[in-house]
Formats: C-alpha cells, sequence, structure tokens
C-alpha cells in the first residue's frame, strides 16, 4: 500500500499508510469471503470506480467501514478514490496469491477473469498514478487466469487402492459398504477428474476439426471475420470445463486474420441477423447485470442502442473477448453457485 498511498497522499505517512494497511486487509477478506457471482458483482464495481462511478451498496459502505474504522474521520463520500484504491490494492492482493490445489473456479478465480474482462475493456485513466495500478491489477488478473488453466487441467494421479477391511461377520452390511467407498474414493476422484478432462478435449476438438457453427448453423468460414470470430469464442467457450488458456484461445481464432479495428455499435450493427442468434446463452441474468464486465454479451442481448463510447478492437480482438466473457459464464454455470 505504501507505493500506491502516493495516489492520495503527496507525502503519505508511516501512520497513514498503516492505516489504509489494516483496511486493505478487511477488503481483502471481505473479497474471499465472496460467492463467485459476488466476485464478479465486485469486479464489476471495482471497475467502474476506475472510471469514477460510485460504488454501489452494500460495498461502499463496507469499504467507508473499513476505511473508517482505522480512520475515524475517514468519510467515503468525497473520497471515493480512496475507496477505489484500497480496494484495488485488496483485489490485487488476492489474485496475486499463488493458486492452490486444483481448484477450477474460486471466488478468487471468479474475480481475476471478471476484473481481466471489465478493466481490458476500459480506456486509459488520465492520471498515471492510478492508471499503473490498473495496470498492474490487469497483469495480475491475467496470469492468474493463466495459471488456473494450466494447473486445473494437469491429471490427477491415480492412487492404488486403499487398504480395505471387511468385518467377516457382515460383509455386505454399513461398515462393509463404509470401508469399500472410503478405500476406493481417491481412486473413484481421480478417475473422474481425469475422465472430465479426457471429454473437454474430444468434444473441443471435434468442435474444431468440423469447423461448423452449431448456433449459426453454417461452416464457420462462410461468415465475414468479426462474425466468425464471435460465433468461435462464444461456441468455443462452451466446450470448456476449465478457464481458457493460451492453446484454446489460438485455436479459437485460427481461422480469423488482422482486420481493422471497429468499435461496439460498429459490430453489433455488423452482425445483421445473426446478432439474435448469438445471443443466445446459458445464462443471460449475468451480462444483462453486469454489463461492465461482459460488455459484448450484454450488447448482443439488448435489443436498443449500444454505448458508442468503447474501445475499438480487430476482429481477433472480439473472438478473445468472446471467449473470455462465455468462459466465465460457462465456469459459473458449472461450479458458481447463489450470490
Amino acid at each position: 500500500m505504501a507505493k500506491h498511498s502516493q495516489i492520495i497522499w503527496a507525502q503519505p505517512t508511516d501512520a497513514d499508510v498503516a492505516a489504509r494497511n489494516k483496511a486493505v486487509a478487511k477488503l481483502r477478506t471481505l473479497l474471499c469471503q465472496l460467492s463467485t457471482r459476488g466476485a464478479i458483482k465486485a469486479a464489476g464495481a471495482i471497475a467502474d470506480s476506475f472510471r469514477e462511478k460510485a460504488l454501489p451498496e452494500p460495498l461502499a459502505a463496507e469499504v467507508q467501514t473499513a476505511i473508517s474504522n482505522e480512520s475515524p474521520a475517514f468519510v467515503l463520500t468525497g473520497n471515493e478514490l480512496q475507496g477505489t484504491v484500497c480496494l484495488a490494492v485488496a483485489a490485487l492482493a488476492l489474485v496475486e496469491q499463488q493458486v492452490v490445489g486444483r481448484s477450477a473456479w474460486s471466488s478468487v478465480d471468479a474475480l481475476a477473469a471478471a476484473l481481466w474482462s471489465a478493466l481490458t475493456f476500459q480506456d486509459q485513466i488520465d492520471n498515471a498514478k492510478v492508471e499503473e495500478l490498473r495496470q498492474k491489477l490487469i497483469a495480475a488478473c491475467r496470469a492468474r487466469v493463466a495459471a488456473v488453466a494450466r494447473d486445473s487441467r494437469s491429471r490427477h494421479e491415480v492412487p492404488d487402492v486403499g487398504t480395505l477391511t471387511i468385518p467377516e461377520a457382515d460383509t455386505a452390511g454399513t461398515r462393509a459398504n463404509n470401508a469399500y467407498r472410503k478405500a476406493t474414493a481417491p481412486v473413484i476422484a481421480a478417475l473422474k477428474n481425469n475422465q472430465e478432462l479426457d471429454r473437454e478435449e474430444i468434444d473441443f476438438l471435434w468442435w474444431v476439426i468440423t469447423d461448423y457453427s452449431a448456433v449459426l448453423d453454417c461452416p464457420l468460414a462462410a461468415k465475414d471475420p468479426p462474425t466468425r470470430a464471435i460465433a468461435a469464442g462464444l461456441e468455443g467457450a462452451r466446450m470448456l470445463r476449465r478457464l481458457p488458456g493460451d492453446g484454446f484461445r489460438h485455436a479459437v481464432l485460427r481461422l480469423v486474420g488482422p482486420t481493422e479495428a471497429i468499435p461496439l455499435p460498429v459490430l453489433v450493427t455488423a452482425l445483421g441477423e445473426d446478432r439474435a442468434r448469438l445471443a443466445v446463452g446459458p445464462d443471460q441474468s449475468l451480462p444483462s447485470n453486469h454489463p461492465t464486465v461482459f460488455p459484448l454479451l450484454a450488447a448482443l442481448a439488448t435489443t436498443g442502442d449500444v454505448d458508442g463510447s468503447t474501445p475499438a478492437l480487430d476482429a481477433r480482438g472480439w473472438g478473445a473477448r468472446a471467449l473470455l466473457e462465455a468462459s466465465i459464464i460457462a465456469m459459473e454455470a458449472r461450479f458458481g453457485g447463489e450470490e
């Protein structure tokens, strides 16, 4: 917090930094305790706050409490930037933590993926120190997603069946069943995990080989590059059982060459009748409730005008964005729960 405290104060004191460090620790605990869906919501709020949009309740009240507990004179109203910095530093500390185990979708993973999606669809911020923090957070989130994509796909070593002790007098009773279940559970868990990863590879590779869009009901190559890229990104994500790594992105965009960069309103107009087909997905509530995290999917789903002040991307950029946004929804559908 010492470095980023200079966003708040020109010459921060040790007491200032110590107080904000304690607030950041509380906010880090708060973010870590969120559900995956709650983490997606928080990511949208943090990203919006970088654009000087007020934090929503109850997050604003929690930030107010975390900071004012250490600095009683603090009031969030009029000091929103302090809230943004503390929240961003708390999120940064979380996503920089080493990925533990082979979890495919924890709240920290959801926070990282959603922040990466939201922050990379923003223009740069004029305040150089704030922009430095934002870029540091983007890099950390990208690295976290890559690490989760890699580690969660490592095959489990299938262990030998454990020691099985069945009472001779009750070979089919409850004690025998429990003993059998306990001895074989690690084996079955490893086989199930490996089978799921095998299934992902088979489904994804068959989809790549067929080169056909089930959503558009035609070969992908029959569509112009932007439509082809978005269809490939969306359909590729639906084949995945883990977050996508670079290899999946390269396979999804294999048929999409470089094009001119176009903004979102122009893209949506160019999609024409295909827009409605591409908008169909497993969970429409996430894009509609959190358009900052899912700007492309929200734009596809809406029937009104699209905000014109968005970054322009080429077809490969839109395809990669479609893959990321749709993958977050796919992971939430597979592993997520209630907010």
